[in-house]
């Protein structure tokens, strides 16, 4: 019994502990780590919402970008920090769907995060050379299977958001073609601009620039919505797949064991900043999407894609070397 007493007393200390920590946040700065460098359109995001975040709690909100081993150096940083609410991390489909559905060995797991919101995503877009007589998704589609194995696209790289988006496209539609892994997307937009490559996903950020040069073509977009810059051009889900949606997604999370009064806060303060109409606009203007999140919904929907991109990798049978 006295052991019993001690394990109440020991638990109610805790609650205490947490309720004090909460009322008490934050009372310095707190830094926010993303797993890209600076300038992308990853890096534009964090920034953005730190500004705001920061004018919301009234203290300064550090980006501080920590690249390399496929986000593990900042999951890394994360990790040695405390659960206390002042190191958050810009966790994305890399790092939360990608990395571990294709890396056996990755040193983090995404358990290690809790999250405090969904933040954005940004669409992809089908595209061919402005050039090519193919004009229509349809069209991609039956050109591909009357040449099959014969149509080459391109991607940033084996295991990337845009290599995958095609092998969902490809495996719905129920054709096959060539992949072609370039180390970024700069190198694959040249390839099918000068004609090597028959098609592409790739970014909006990446593709709309060529688009409007009239150098690539836009075929259709990877998320259910239409584009603002682009009301004419249809979604793949409808053109005919209408469970397609594959967007480059981004959250906010913390070290998993932060205070559940300073998530919520957090989760607050997030539904707040991306309510903003001004906040919207600024994030819209570098092709990201707000798409805001409760905790439950937005760890249900990383769920969700963890369990999608492990299926894909699996069927596809895709190694990272």
């Amino acid at each position: 019994m006295a052991f019993i007493r001690v394990l109440v007393m020991l638990g109610a200390l805790a609650v205490f502990n947490h309720a004090a920590q909460a009322q008490d946040y934050p009372d310095r700065p707190l830094r926010l780590v993303v797993p890209f460098s600076a300038g992308g359109v990853t890096d534009l995001v964090a920034r953005i919402y730190a500004g705001e975040l920061g004018k919301g709690l009234g203290q300064t909100v550090v980006v501080e970008n920590k690249t390399g081993a496929a986000g593990a150096v900042a999951m890394d940083a994360v990790k040695q920090a405390a659960p206390d609410g002042y190191t958050l991390m810009l966790a994305t489909i890399g790092t939360q769907a990608l990395n571990p559905a294709l890396l056996p060995n990755l040193r983090y797991a995404p358990g290690d995060l809790d999250y405090v919101t969904m933040l954005t995503t940004v669409p992809q877009l089908l595209v061919v050379n402005a050039k090519s007589p193919i004009r229509t998704v349809a069209e991609l589609v039956d050109h591909a299977k009357k040449h099959p194995g014969k149509l080459s696209y391109g991607s940033s790289g084996i295991g990337s958001a845009p290599h995958l988006a095609v092998e969902i496209f490809a495996s719905r539609a129920g054709f096959r073609a060539v992949h072609v892994p370039y180390r970024g997307s700069s190198q694959s937009i040249t390839d099918l601009i000068a004609g090597q490559l028959d098609f592409m996903i790739d970014p909006v950020t990446t593709t709309l620039p060529y688009i409007h040069s009239g150098k690539l073509r836009a075929l259709a977009v990877s998320t259910p919505q239409r584009l603002p810059a682009l009301p004419d051009l249809p979604t793949i889900a409808e053109s005919g797949y209408a469970d397609y949606d594959v967007g480059v997604w981004n959250t906010i999370a913390v070290l998993n064991g932060t205070p559940r009064p300073i998530v919520k806060r957090l989760a607050a303060e997030s539904a707040r900043i991306l309510a903003s109409e001004p906040v919207r606009k600024r994030l819209l203007e570098v092709g990201a999407v707000p798409v805001p999140a409760s905790p439950d919904e937005t760890r249900a929907f990383v769920e969700r894609e963890q369990a999608k991109y492990l299926q894909i990798v699996r069927d596809a049978n895709l190694k990272v070397e």
